[in-house]
C-alpha cells in the first residue's frame, strides 16, 4: 500500500512538473492571435516579431512566460470587406489595443488560465501513460526489487545514479533558466502605468517613446474620471439609502447636497409619495402630523413601500456595455453597493463578438461579486464565442427555454441579427417579430404548466409586440436602442405587461469616458417573482452619478382618443 501511494505521488509530481514546464496555449493579445508558452526564466517576454519585444517580471513567479504575437484575424469573407467595414474593423482593433494597455491584467489572467488548462491536460496524459506502463510491467511479471531492511545500494551504483541525476539537471534546467542580459530598456514615458517596468526594444520602443505621452495622458484622464464616478456612486447610494430611496440623489465630487435632498424629501412626503416617519441625521423627521392632509394613506402595491431587502431579490441590470471595461467595472460597484442577488445583462457586451473580445466577458465576470447569480442574453454584436465564454464562466445564457435564476423564471434567446465588421445579417430564419412570437408561445405554455415566466430578457424591443399580445409574461426587458425609455405598462392578452427599455448613449460606449448619460437599473422582486419596484442609476458625462428614487410599476397606459 505504501509503495503504491509513493508511486502515485512520484508519478503525479513528475507529470505535473513536465506538464507545467511544457505548457503552451493560444490566447489573444489585444486584437492579435498569440501563442503563450511556459519558460523557466521568471520573465514575461512578448515577441512582436520585426517590431521588437517587450519584457517584464513574470506574473507566474518563478516560471516565465513567452508570448509570440501572431496576426490579427481577418474577416471570414474577404470579398465582403469594404472601406466602411474596414474602418469599423480597425476601430475594433483600436479598442482592443486600448483595453490591453489600460487593463493588461485581464489579458494576462486569461493567458495564464489557458496555460494552466494546458498544463493540467498534459500532466493528466503523462500520468496516464506512466501508470499504464507500470501496470503493463506488472502484468508482464516484472517487479520492483524488494530491498531488505538494512540492505543498501552498492556505492558504485549510488555514485553513478547521483552523477547521472546531476548531469541531467545541469543539461536540462540550467539552459532553461539562463537568460543573460534583459533585452530592451525601460521608458520614462511609461512611468506610473501598469507597464512601467516593461523593457521595450526595436521599432515598438520608438513608437511608444513618440506617442506614449498621449497614451499615458489619456489613461490618467480616464482613470481619474472613473475613480470619481465610483466615488460618486458610493456617495449617492449612501445618501439615497438614508432616505430609503424616496427621492433622486445626485453626487458630484464625492459628495451630495444635503439641503437639496432634505427639501426634495419634504416635498415627496407632502405629496404622500414617500413613507412617513423616516429619521436620519441628514433629513428632518416627517410625522403623520406634518404630512399633507390630501396624502393617500393607503400604500400602493408596488414602489418604495414594497421594497423589502430582507425578503425581496435585488437585480442589477446592464445592457449595451460594448466592452467599455471601465463602465463594466462601474457596474460591478453597483452590484456591490446594491447588495445584488442577480446580475442581468441585456446583450451587446462586445463590439463585434470577435474571439479576442472575450476579454469583455472576463471583465464583467470579474466585476460581478462572487455569490451573485448571473444571467445574460445575447445581442446582435455578440457571437457564439461570447456565448461559450459566458457559459464557461458560470453565466446562465438565454436559450429559448424558461430558466431558473436564483428563484426568478427567466425567458429569452439569442438576438436574431448578427452584426460584425462586415455588416448585419440574420443568424437564422427568424426576424425580431418571429422570435417574439415564439417566446410568447413558450411563456404561455409555461403558465399552463404552473411555471409562470417572471422576466423576458431579450436584446431588441422589436420582439415585444407578440409578447404583449399574448400577455403571459408580466415584465419584458430590452436594450439595443441606446436610449433610456423607462418603463411603461400595456394591457396584454392575459395580464398587464410592463416593458423596460434602456441602455447607454452611443457616445463613448467602448473607449474612455462616457460622453452621454449611461443607464443602469436596480429592480426589486418579491419572493413570488413579481416586480415590486425599480430605480435608475445614471452615470453622467461629468462623472456625477444620480441614483433615482424607487418607482412603482406603472399602471396600464390608456390608449389616446383618436
Amino acid at each position: 500500500m505504501v509503495r503504491t501511494v509513493a508511486l502515485l505521488l512520484l508519478t503525479a509530481a513528475v507529470s505535473l512538473a513536465v506538464g507545467v514546464s511544457t505548457a503552451s496555449a493560444s490566447s489573444p493579445l489585444g486584437p492579435h492571435e498569440a501563442t503563450w508558452s511556459v519558460t523557466l526564466d521568471s520573465t514575461l517576454t512578448v515577441d512582436l516579431g520585426p517590431l521588437g519585444s517587450v519584457t517584464m517580471d513574470s506574473p507566474a513567479g518563478l516560471l516565465g512566460v513567452e508570448v509570440i504575437v501572431g496576426e490579427i484575424p481577418g474577416e471570414p469573407d474577404p470579398e465582403a470587406v469594404s472601406a466602411e467595414t474596414l474602418g469599423q474593423a480597425l476601430s475594433s482593433d483600436g479598442a482592443a489595443y486600448v483595453a490591453l494597455i489600460t487593463h493588461p491584467e485581464l489579458t494576462i489572467q486569461r493567458g495564464l488560465r489557458a496555460l494552466a488548462d494546458d498544463a493540467l491536460r498534459r500532466a493528466g496524459l503523462i500520468e496516464s501513460v506512466l501508470l499504464c506502463l507500470v501496470t503493463a510491467g506488472r502484468l508482464a511479471g516484472l517487479r520492483l526489487p524488494r530491498w531488505r531492511a538494512g540492505r543498501h545500494m552498492p556505492r558504485a551504483a549510488t555514485a553513478v545514479l547521483a552523477v547521472t541525476s546531476a548531469v541531467v539537471a545541469v543539461a536540462v534546467v540550467v539552459p532553461a533558466v539562463h537568460t543573460g542580459p534583459a533585452a530592451g530598456t525601460r521608458l520614462e514615458v511609461l512611468a506610473g502605468t501598469p507597464v512601467e517596468n516593461a523593457r521595450l526594444s526595436g521599432r515598438v520602443a520608438d513608437i511608444v517613446q513618440a506617442y506614449g505621452g498621449r497614451v499615458t495622458a489619456f489613461m490618467d484622464e480616464n482613470t481619474a474620471f472613473y475613480t470619481a464616478a465610483e466615488d460618486n456612486l458610493r456617495a449617492a447610494w449612501s445618501a439615497a439609502a438614508a432616505v430609503d430611496g424616496a427621492v433622486d440623489v445626485t453626487a458630484a465630487d464625492g459628495g451630495v447636497d444635503g439641503s437639496a435632498i432634505d427639501a426634495a424629501f419634504q416635498e415627496a412626503a407632502a405629496r404622500g409619495t414617500t413613507p412617513v416617519g423616516i429619521a436620519t441625521p441628514e433629513v428632518t423627521v416627517v410625522t403623520p402630523a406634518t404630512a399633507s392632509p390630501t396624502a393617500d394613506p393607503t400604500a400602493p402595491a408596488t414602489g418604495i413601500w414594497a421594497v423589502d431587502p430582507e425578503e425581496n431579490s435585488t437585480v442589477v441590470l446592464s445592457t449595451d456595455l460594448h466592452c467599455n471595461l471601465d463602465v463594466i467595472a462601474f457596474t460591478g460597484v453597483l452590484d456591490e453597493v446594491a447588495g445584488a442577488d442577480v446580475h442581468m445583462d441585456g446583450g451587446d457586451l462586445t463590439m463585434t463578438g470577435s474571439q479576442p473580445e472575450s476579454i469583455c466577458v472576463d471583465a464583467l465576470s470579474d466585476a460581478v461579486p462572487s455569490g451573485v447569480a448571473r444571467v445574460a442574453t445575447i445581442g446582435n454584436h455578440d457571437s457564439d464565442s461570447t456565448v461559450e465564454r459566458l457559459r464557461a464562466q458560470g453565466w446562465t445564457v438565454t436559450d429559448g427555454t424558461v430558466q431558473d435564476v436564483a428563484g426568478l423564471n427567466v425567458l429569452g434567446d439569442v438576438d436574431p441579427d448578427r452584426t460584425s465588421a462586415s455588416g448585419t445579417v440574420k443568424r437564422g430564419q427568424e426576424d425580431a417579430a418571429q422570435l417574439g412570437a415564439r417566446l410568447a408561445s413558450t411563456s404561455c405554455q409555461a403558465t399552463e404548466a404552473n411555471k409562470r415566466v417572471d422576466v423576458v430578457l431579450i436584446h431588441q424591443p422589436y420582439t415585444f409586440a407578440p409578447l404583449i399580445a399574448e400577455g403571459c409574461a408580466p415584465l419584458l426587458i430590452a436594450g439595443h436602442v441606446h436610449q433610456e425609455r423607462g418603463m411603461t405598462t400595456t394591457a396584454g392578452g392575459n395580464l398587464p405587461v410592463s416593458q423596460l427599455v434602456s441602455g447607454a448613449g452611443k457616445g463613448g460606449t467602448s473607449i474612455g469616458r462616457v460622453t452621454q448619460d449611461a443607464y443602469l437599473h436596480v429592480l426589486s422582486f418579491t419572493p413570488d417573482g413579481d416586480l415590486a419596484a425599480w430605480r435608475t442609476v445614471t452615470l453622467h458625462a461629468d462623472a456625477s452619478v444620480t441614483v433615482g428614487a424607487w418607482q412603482p410599476v406603472p399602471g396600464v397606459t390608456e390608449p389616446e382618443d383618436s
